[in-house]
């Protein structure tokens, strides 16, 4: 029986829109739903992030916009609010509803759940939407944590950060997510007291001990309150909120912020009929990102992870040419590049040394050089940062972590090399601009260099006996 549609994607995120217009773009008939208002909520509170990052930590654009410690009268915050819709815009100027449409896809803003008899299908208020395949990539929201007296409370979440009137005075912010850590250093630079709570034991807890421990410094320096390990016992609120730990410490604090990991919005979708578990906090899927269902593929956030928000873009290609052609692509989760955007950022592609290290042993390396070694970052006015490389004996890079205001642009280029299987030794051949950031990448191939040439390795002993042999027939 025919079909209306190769693809119908139940969306409400950026990465959704990418999908919709990748199958677009490649001949398929395609029709997204979203729920009203989804993305633009998504993409307001990212650039809203974005640019007081970007002006707390002086690194201009948008008109130089700048914060400072004497900014307390949330005046600064009124025109980041300001400029945020121009920023949007020009974010997601080729994603818009509009775009989509003029390209072919059939946009429909609404709520809806799957119908798996007498055939599969999508069904919303007014339409009943058949697809040969069918892709998820729902929105997702916090987990607000099991604590006494936390839900009678007005906490704020970094899900409406756009919509705040103000920056808070205080802040206790509950949770160790990339934006909740980036959120507490932006408040505390501004000179508001701010507290940022975990139960973990570790700020980055996919990183190695002494990568996240610099990010724990850098958080210090800025004015941060750090505690780590400490589950709150009970939280009220009157007037202020107040915070009792469990080693008996009290916080009292103007605003509570939850920045805990997110989870997959898909209650209402009717998924448990087609097999998901009911109450997942995530989709679970293969490595071709096929769902429990066969017609069924998902990607972006809603498929979890700590780093979800950044990773789930380079899944999109994957998930939508596998549910529109035969599925055997197949997602490369080491290949992956994240960003933590906090000043200086922490730009992470593949394994840490330790997961190197405990999978290969001997045979994994460790090379580390510091941004300050470079004069592009004397000339940036930042050289806080490093550079650090997990090497395979033979060349392949296994991981790399870069801390430091090039961190974005960095890691990108370094992920490209690995997701093109391009190793260390062939690396001599990509020229570096002098006095660029780039330069750190010749630096990092020289170190691993240097250790492959040291005197006393078998390599050395040969071109040494070589060069001896050669002068004693000049």
């Amino acid at each position: 029986m025919a079909v209306d549609y190769d693809l119908v994607i139940v969306g409400g995120t950026v990465q959704g829109r990418r999908g919709a217009a990748l199958a677009a773009r490649e001949g398929a008939r395609v029709a997204l739903v979203e729920p009203p208002g989804a993305v633009d909520r998504i993409l307001n509170n990212q650039v809203a992030l974005e640019l007081l990052t970007q002006a707390v930590g002086g690194l201009g654009g948008f008109g130089s916009l700048k914060l400072g410690k004497s900014a307390v009268d949330g005046a600064d915050w009124a025109v980041v609010r300001q400029r945020l819709p121009w920023a949007v815009e020009l974010a997601a100027e080729s994603l818009s509803s509009a775009t989509l449409a003029a390209m072919g896809v059939d946009v429909v803003e609404g709520l809806g759940q799957f119908s798996p008899k007498p055939r599969l299908a999508f069904t919303t208020a007014d339409r009943r939407l058949r697809a040969r395949g069918y892709g998820l990539c729902p929105p997702t929201q916090a987990t607000v944590p099991a604590i006494p007296g936390l839900a009678s409370t007005p906490y704020h979440t970094l899900d409406d950060l756009a919509d705040w009137d103000d920056l808070p005075e205080s802040a206790v912010i509950l949770g160790r997510s990339p934006q909740a850590i980036a959120l507490a250093q932006c408040l505390a630079l501004l000179g508001r007291p701010v507290t940022l709570l975990s139960r973990g034991d570790q700020l980055l807890p996919t990183e190695d001990g002494d990568m996240s421990l610099f990010g724990e410094q850098i958080l210090r320096a800025a004015g941060v309150e750090v505690r780590l390990g400490q589950r709150p016992r009970v939280i009220t609120y009157d007037g202020q909120f107040r915070v009792e730990l469990a080693d008996g410490a009290t916080l009292h604090r103007q605003q509570l912020i939850l920045g805990t990991a997110h989870q997959a919005m898909i209650e209402g979708l009717n998924l448990e009929a087609l097999g998901l578990r009911p109450g997942a906090q995530r989709i679970p899927v293969d490595e071709r990102l096929r769902t429990v269902h066969p017609r069924m593929f998902a990607w972006g956030p809603a498929l979890g992870g700590y780093w979800a928000t950044a990773t789930g873009f380079q899944d999109v290609p994957i998930a939508v040419r596998n549910a529109l052609y035969w599925p055997y692509r197949q997602r490369l989760t080491l290949h992956q590049p994240s960003l933590l955007p906090t000043v200086p950022a922490l730009g992470r592609v593949g394994m840490t040394a330790h997961q190197a290290q405990r999978w290969f042993g001997s045979d994994a390396s460790v090379i580390q050089v510091y941004l300050g070694q470079t004069l592009a970052t004397h000339l940036a006015g930042d050289i806080t940062g490093l550079c650090r490389w997990v090497v395979h004996r033979d060349g392949r890079l296994l991981g790399a972590q870069t801390w430091g205001t090039c961190a974005r642009d960095l890691i990108q280029t370094v992920a490209g090399m690995m997701q093109n299987n391009l190793r260390i030794q062939h690396w001599e051949r990509i020229s570096a601009l002098p006095h660029s950031h780039t330069e750190i990448l010749a630096q990092m191939v020289d170190a691993w260099q240097q250790q492959r040439w040291q005197p006393g390795t078998r390599r050395r002993d040969w071109a040494e006996n070589w060069c001896n042999w050669r002068r004693s027939r000049a």
